[in-house]
Parts: structure tokens; sequence; C-alpha cells
């Protein structure tokens, strides 16, 4: 994974990588168990940015209410918005992930309310990921000089547009794709050439009769 695979800044970064066990002690449905199981490689603990300046090492970094940035590779794709539920039930905190899976990338986060049990959630579907250029979570045009809490919200307003058009996108190809497939294909051949030529001829004949 490269040093700069995100577009955060050093001093927000954890790299920390979780067991897999104590996560999937804590899913109480065995078919969710089971999914995430079989289909996660990994989870790794990258950022938590906070609005705390100065801080000196990553011990006082996790200790401070913030938004964690987790990477989960993937061995197959799982649905995102599976994904995001059951790893919003696990932590109960603002997070961002980053699903990754045979070079394709969803994000998803989740935005605790005072409901912690619901809170609002959203993910994109995959879409091809070029593995050369970082991932953005920020802008740091729109994000300059905001707390974690509007920088969180930014995030997932961000997400949510993100899904839409990847909806859209995918829902224009199949239909184009189905509009292609219906037109019905023509082999050519010396034998439909001469076909052509039979019936053009024929026309050309019944209107000089006319």
């Amino acid at each position: 994974m490269s040093e700069c695979r995100y577009n955060i800044p050093k001093q927000y970064k954890v790299d920390k990588g979780m067991p897999l066990e104590p996560l999937l002690g804590k899913i109480e449905n065995p078919k969710c168990r089971r999914i995430i199981e079989a289909g996660v490689e990994s989870v790794k603990w990258c950022y938590h940015i906070v609005d705390k300046k100065g801080i000196v090492n990553v011990a006082e970094l996790v200790r401070e209410n913030g938004l964690s940035v987790l990477e989960v590779s993937l061995r197959r794709q799982i649905c995102p918005e599976l994904l995001t539920e059951v790893f919003a039930g696990l932590f109960q905190r603002p997070i961002v992930l980053a699903y990754l899976c045979a070079g394709e990338l969803s994000l998803g986060t989740f935005f605790p309310t005072e409901n912690a049990a619901v809170g609002r959630m959203c993910s994109t579907d995959f879409y091809p990921c070029d593995t050369e250029r970082m991932i953005d979570i920020l802008d740091y045009e729109r994000d300059y000089n905001k707390s974690v809490v509007q920088t969180h919200e930014r995030i997932l307003a961000t997400i949510r547009q993100q899904k839409r058009i990847i909806m859209i996108e995918k829902a224009y190809e199949q239909i184009n794709s189905k509009v292609e497939n219906d037109i019905p294909d023509f082999e050519f051949s010396i034998e439909n050439l001469d076909k052509i030529r039979e019936d053009s001829e024929f026309v050309q004949a019944q209107l000089r009769v006319v």
C-alpha cells in the first residue's frame, strides 16, 4: 500500500492493522459473520481525523474523538451497503470506509446520531480504481477551517452524490447494452451478397414493368 494512498495529512495517520477474530466475535448475525469471514481479507485503521492540534504521537491521536478512516481489503465483492451496516454496528462511531477488491473501489460512511442504533450511512457501488492515483477523502477547498463534524457531513453528501452518479451510469450502460443486443446480427457472406443482388434486380424489374 502506498504511503500517500489517501489525500489525508500525515499527522492523522494511524496505520494499524485490526485483527479480524475480535471483530467477527462481535457480529451477532451468523450469516453476516460468515459473509465477513469469507469475504474480508484484512481491515486497517489508516487515519483518525481530529480537531485537536499539536498531537505528537498515535496513542494520543486515537484517544481523541474524531473521524476514523478504515481500509477493508476484500477477497470478493460484497454488497457495500451490507458491509457499511456491519462495520457501523461494530464501531458505533464516525467512520469512512474504503472497500478495495480486484482493482475496484467502493466508499462508505457512517454518521452516528443521537439514536446510535440508526445513524446515517451511505455507500457507493464498486467502480474501477486507478491504483496510481490517491483516493480523495478530503476536499481541502471545501473542508478548510471546518470542524471534523462539518467535514464528515460534506463527505457523507459527496458519497451520496457519487452513489447516484454511479447508479445512473450503470443503468444507462445496461439500457445501451440491451438495445445493442436486440439488434439482429447480419452475418456477411457471398451468399448474402448474391441474395441482395437478386432482390435488387427483382425490384428494378418490377419498377420497369410499372
